[in-house]
């Protein structure tokens, strides 16, 4: 024989109970999501939420301009993208939570690609071992960075991306919904699979049995009679028997299974309707406004969850913004379309071609001329007035697809609007001598690695392109304040980039003129335009130092003295002067000494620029930072993402040290002994490091040094993850009186029953019985407040501490929290006056054990019969029973092998089954050695207990200290005293 106590779930093979499958159905405990989906309302539910991935996600700038996004163009590059997002709407719908991991980034560190995580495979918890698998200095200290926990795996809490949803998960909030449909398509199932019978027949007495032809046969003569006539005869040898069983449509099967629809769809949020349940008599509903609805009310939360973390700062650029296009699904029909068009168009609000793209026509070449103005019209727009209008229409392009990092010009596009001046032919005396006041040469070489700040830049050839020629400027040592000439020929040739610019007419002019003549400004240095998503560039692979430019535009040149690409000189000049003294003249060699220049001399020269080239090549990652923090300086802010950790919200800073040589097992910069065998092969680099090495570490100074040495550079090791806390003690009292939740202290009335008499008598004929009596009453239970406060300094509270410390503190107030309702409980039973059952004061073994049984049994007698379920022991009691023994020194209550005992124990002695039932120990119950103390038995029905949630409060208006409070309601009652027991046993005997 044995026991098992607070059984949750039916043993394998057993019979399914209707009494455990009603209990499951009423708890509230989260339902996987296989047997959620199983549900035809759950899954419709799901379809139709995740019908937001089928919008498309865009980004746009702040004036609202559509750019290009490499991660929302494709997220996976394995899985279609509305597979992805229908994945991270179910989890948002289902768990409150989704995950992406980044799996590659562009160049200036922004995702590129990304992939789906089960929510299942996501732990922020680390697993046992996990101190093994993070980076840690030498000293074994761990580093602070926010950790999210893959598979087991750690990863960089920089590429997860976390979503959380407003709205709770449903495998939690509906479980109890969705277990009630569950049984109830199980029920439904059970009377279309197994039908009951209607009527059958057995033999009558004292007939003999047929056998299974027999039997058949008159089965078979009996439906045929009934196809025949509706009267039956039934021989003597048979007895007819009906069965009265309940149809589904009895039992409201088909309601309830409709009442289990409709509370899905309330906790998804959808319209019963969309669920195919007619809650209305609505006939017609326009179809956009039904959408609007659906976007506000249902989608909305799940839309800006997504949008919102797609568009902070760590995924998207500041002053951009992630939000789903809904011109398809928001569509109107043509007509209503068409006549907004119209309207948009006569106000100038958008043009044919804004049109055109909105309804998914291709595009014309030019837009329709606009009528001019009557010529009979007087006035005239001053000239400033008109060039105003000019440059604004030209600055009006079509849809941009990439947007660049300085200012950019007007770009002269298919569908910009040109507006030409009406100037007479004599008036417009425009001379342009190609072959007067130019300077000409390569840009720009193709294919030669050229510096700019702390950057490497190689161009293909091609890569440049400008929106006209006269519009790419010249300026002097990239003054772009003022330009001093623009360009009249831009060529690509094998060579690179050749230019001529014609200088502008004035002193500037002629000194740069000069000065080119001179030999002194005698390069170009070009100023080039790339796009913000990274895309004009990628790592050259020859040299991952390098930048490969593809697509750039070119938007000035500088002339200058000493320009990035050596190649990039003037090779003529050409001037124009009233006295034509300048003519054009070729390079000169690189050796002449035609205008000597001050500066340092060619072998410091060549020193400086060999050593910044080996400092630069030995520290391209740290070059890389370097640039990137002269940028945020110098613009204000950062062009690179930002860190959201997704497991805290503090920010996080990491430290990466990369030694010479590790020998723990995950590898320095180099490794040891590879250098010692390219030592052996004449590699005097290996031999180098290994030697320097040595040097440092073995030197006579540091011969001798000892642990108190060097006991700053080896800190005590913090293992947060060995935090030892405090024991958790059960609660069985409170768990078994436990009734829900209540939220405030608003007292609450029961009806209760009072007493009655003289409502059934023997009667009399002819004599009317006297009148019975029938009274009731009522019970007020009166909640109360429970609350707790910890005041921590302001000093503690900004270190966190290691674990945290508001972690930790919280924690141990959600214990105590539960520990004083188990008291409260434990004090509630104390404080009755119920019947009480005195065992003999020192009674051990087979006597207390026959007086327990005795009791119980004596139950079965009173109001009501044995229905007292719930039985707590305080410890003197439970551990005399334990401990009893038969006259032969066999336990009464045995763990293994029951024969002949009165009951069983649970293993560690967790329960003891006393009679079949269960006695369980309570902490709570007073017990003192040498005095009587209390166990009580009680059914669960007529002791209650309501309680709130624990509910935090954080106080932050000192300034020396910071509180953190616990709030919370509860209520205890005993509405009917009968159905208490309390025994009473003292372990001595008192004699």
């Amino acid at each position: 024989m044995t026991f098992s106590h607070d059984l949750t779930s039916p043993v394998d093979g057993a019979e399914p109970s209707p009494v455990l499958d009603a209990i499951r159905a009423a708890s509230n405990r989260p339902v996987s999501r296989a047997a959620a989906l199983s549900v035809p309302a759950v899954l419709r539910g799901r379809n139709l939420l995740c019908s937001i991935a089928t919008l498309p996600l865009v980004t746009r700038d702040r004036a609202r301009v559509e750019l290009r996004t490499p991660l929302l163009e494709q997220i996976d590059p394995n899985v279609p993208n509305v597979v992805t997002l229908s994945q991270t709407v179910e989890d948002l719908v289902f768990e409150g939570i989704s995950w992406w991991q980044v799996t590659k980034r562009l160049a200036n560190g922004f995702p590129q690609e990304a992939i789906h995580l089960d929510v299942g495979t996501v732990s922020l918890q680390p697993p046992a071992d996990a101190w093994r698998k993070l980076r840690t200095l030498p000293s074994g200290q761990k580093l602070p960075a926010g950790v999210v926990w893959v598979n087991g795996e750690p990863v960089d809490g920089r590429d997860v991306i976390r979503f959380d949803s407003p709205n709770p998960g449903i495998l939690t909030a509906a479980a109890r919904a969705i277990r009630r449909a569950i049984l109830l398509e199980q029920a439904a199932a059970t009377y279309a699979n197994d039908p009951r019978p209607l009527d059958y027949f057995r033999p009558a007495d004292n007939a003999d049995p047929a056998n299974d032809d027999e039997v058949k046969q008159i089965l078979d003569d009996w439906r045929k009679a009934r196809r025949a006539r509706s009267t039956a005869y039934v021989p003597a040898s048979l007895q007819y028997e009906t069965v009265d069983v309940p149809s589904p449509a009895d039992l409201q099967l088909a309601q309830l299974q409709r009442q289990a629809t409709v509370e899905i769809a309330n906790a998804l949020g959808l319209d019963a309707e969309d669920l195919q349940v007619s809650t209305t008599t609505r006939t017609y509903q326009n179809a956009v406004d039904r959408r609007r609805d659906r976007i506000n009310d249902v989608l909305a939360p799940y839309m800006r969850a997504i949008t919102d973390r797609l568009s902070m700062n760590d995924v998207t650029a500041r002053g951009q913004a992630v939000g789903f296009n809904l011109d398809e699904y928001m569509r109107a029909n043509p007509t209503e379309r068409w006549t907004t068009y119209q309207t948009g168009l006569t106000n100038g609000v958008v043009s044919v071609q804004e049109v055109r793209e909105m309804e998914g026509l291709p595009a014309v070449p030019v837009e329709p001329a606009r009528r001019p103005r009557p010529a009979s019209q007087p006035e005239q727009e001053p000239e400033e007035s008109r060039m105003s209008r000019a440059r604004t229409r030209d600055h009006n392009p079509g849809p941009s697809v990439a947007t660049f990092d300085i200012a950019t010009f007007s770009d002269d596009s298919a569908g910009t609007e040109r507006i030409a001046f009406e100037i007479p032919e004599a008036d417009a005396n425009f001379r342009v001598d190609a072959e007067k006041r130019t300077v000409s040469g390569l840009l720009v070489p193709w294919n030669k690695v050229a510096r700019s700040g702390w950057s490497k830049y190689r161009f293909n050839k091609d890569s440049l392109s400008w929106s006209d020629v006269s519009r790419v400027k010249l300026n002097r040592d990239h003054n772009r304040s003022e330009a001093i000439g623009y360009a009249t020929k831009l060529e690509s040739t094998d060579k690179g980039l050749e230019g001529t610019f014609k200088i502008a007419r004035g002193a500037d002019g002629d000194a740069v003129l000069m000065k080119a003549e001179d030999k002194v400004l005698d390069g170009f240095s070009i100023e080039a335009e790339f796009a913000e998503d990274g895309s004009s560039w990628a790592r050259d692979p020859d040299d991952d130092m390098v930048r490969l430019v593809s697509d750039a535009r070119l938007a000035g040149v500088a002339i200058t003295g000493f320009p990035a690409f050596d190649d990039a000189r003037v090779s003529g000049v050409k001037a124009s002067r009233k006295d034509n003294t300048m003519a054009g003249k070729p390079d000169a060699p690189q050796g002449t000494k035609d205008t000597p220049a001050a500066g340092p001399d060619a072998e410091t020269a060549a020193a400086f620029t060999a050593a910044v080239e080996a400092f630069t090549s030995q520290t391209g990652a740290f070059t890389d930072a370097i640039k990137q923090l002269v940028e945020l300086q110098q613009n204000g802010g950062g062009e690179g993402p930002d860190h959201v950790d997704p497991t805290k919200r503090k920010a996080q800073f990491q430290v990466n040290e990369e030694p010479l040589y590790r020998f723990d097992g995950i590898g320095g910069k180099f490794d040891f002994s590879s250098d010692i065998i390219a030592m052996s092969k004449k590699d005097h680099d290996a031999e180098r490091r290994v030697i320097d090495w040595i040097k440092e570490c073995f030197e006579p100074g540091a011969r001798f040094v000892s642990t108190g040495d060097v006991s700053s550079l080896n800190p005590a090791r913090q293992r947060p993850d060995l935090y030892v806390d405090e024991l958790q003690y059960p609660t069985p009292l409170w768990d078994s009186i436990n009734k829900g939740a209540i939220g405030d202290n608003t007292p609450f009335v029961l009806p209760k029953f009072a007493s009655s008499s003289n409502l059934v008598n023997n009667h009399t004929e002819g004599v009317e019985p006297t009148t019975g009596n029938f009274a009731t009453t009522s019970q007020t239970i009166t909640p109360s407040a429970v609350s707790g406060k910890v005041e921590v300094t302001r000093e503690t509270w900004d270190q966190g501490g290691n674990p945290q410390l508001s972690v930790i503190l919280w924690r141990q107030i959600v214990r105590k929290y539960y520990e004083a309702l188990e008291e409260a409980a434990a004090a509630l039973l104390e404080s009755l006056a119920p019947t009480t059952i005195t065992l003999t004061a020192g009674a051990v073994d087979s006597a207390l054990a026959s007086e327990v049984k005795q009791a119980l049994a004596a139950l079965q007698f009173v109001r009501g019969g044995f229905r007292f379920r719930d039985f707590k022991l305080e410890q003197g009691l439970y551990t005399a029973l334990a401990d009893a023994k038969d006259g032969n020194g066999r336990p009464l209550f045995p763990i293994l092998g029951a024969q002949n005992a009165d009951g069983t124990a649970s293993p560690l002695f967790a329960a003891l089954a006393i009679a079949g039932l269960a006695g369980v120990p309570s902490w709570a119950l007073p017990f003192t050695d040498g005095t009587a103390s209390n166990s009580y038995l009680y059914d669960r029905e007529d002791v209650h207990g309501w309680a709130s949630a624990p509910q935090r409060l954080d106080f932050e208006y000192r300034v020396a200290f910071v509180d953190i409070g616990v709030w919370g309601y509860k209520a205890l009652a005993c509405t009917r005293v009968d159905g208490v027991r309390r025994i009473s046993y003292d372990t001595t005997s008192g004699v």
